[in-house]
């Protein structure tokens, strides 16, 4: 079965298609809280702004800006607008699990290796959470759209409502940032790894 474009869905819902909004939401839903939780810590309040974004597609679907190339990126503007709107100012930003794809090597030669490894990732894993949490709010938003949810930097900004400079700095000094942590975060793990094992 071939799959429904996003031209096709959005010209269904402004046809007032019922199905096309349906496989919208359906399409949709779960990514845009799930962003929107990077925006704000109430998951209540996500969830209320994202049901708002879809019933206005719909209340006012007749009219939508036709022939648009990103459904995602519609929605995504459309939901930081709405969360703003709340008067919601500095937004506390959920912890991202960026870069914990590293692993400090282990020779996975016996399960003391296995479970040293495993600690390994768990203790790398929450250090590198805590360092995000001190970044600036728009820094984690600037990674989390341009890296994460792979929105160009142009798309980024507009999402954002900055300029694509703005973007480039957050981005830069929040990687300037977690590379100057990097080693000491591998030395740290690696420490209290020997100690916890020795």
């Amino acid at each position: 079965m071939v799959e429904i474009t996003d031209q096709e869905l959005w010209e269904g819902v402004r046809q007032g298609d019922e199905k096309a909004f349906t496989l919208t939401f359906d399409r949709y839903h779960s990514t845009l809280f799930n962003y929107g939780c990077k925006l704000c810590d109430d998951s209540g309040l996500v969830e209320d702004a994202v049901q708002d974004v879809f019933i206005d597609i719909w209340r006012l679907r007749k009219n939508l800006t036709p022939n648009i190339t990103s459904i995602k990126f519609y929605l995504y503007r459309s939901l930081r607008r709405r969360i703003h709107m709340g008067t919601i100012k500095a937004l506390p930003i959920k912890d991202l699990s960026i870069l914990t794809g590293t692993e400090i090597p282990f020779i996975r030669d016996n399960s003391e290796s296995m479970l040293m490894e495993r600690e390994s990732n768990t203790l790398l894993t929450q250090r590198l959470n805590s360092l995000l949490s001190q970044l600036p709010a728009r820094q984690v938003e600037a990674i989390t759209l341009r890296y994460f949810d792979e929105f160009s930097f142009p798309e980024t900004a507009e999402i954002m409502g900055v300029s694509e400079k703005s973007v480039r700095n957050f981005i830069y000094r929040a990687l300037v940032y977690l590379r100057e942590c990097r080693e000491s975060i591998m030395v740290s793990v690696s420490a209290l790894l020997l100690f916890a094992f020795s």
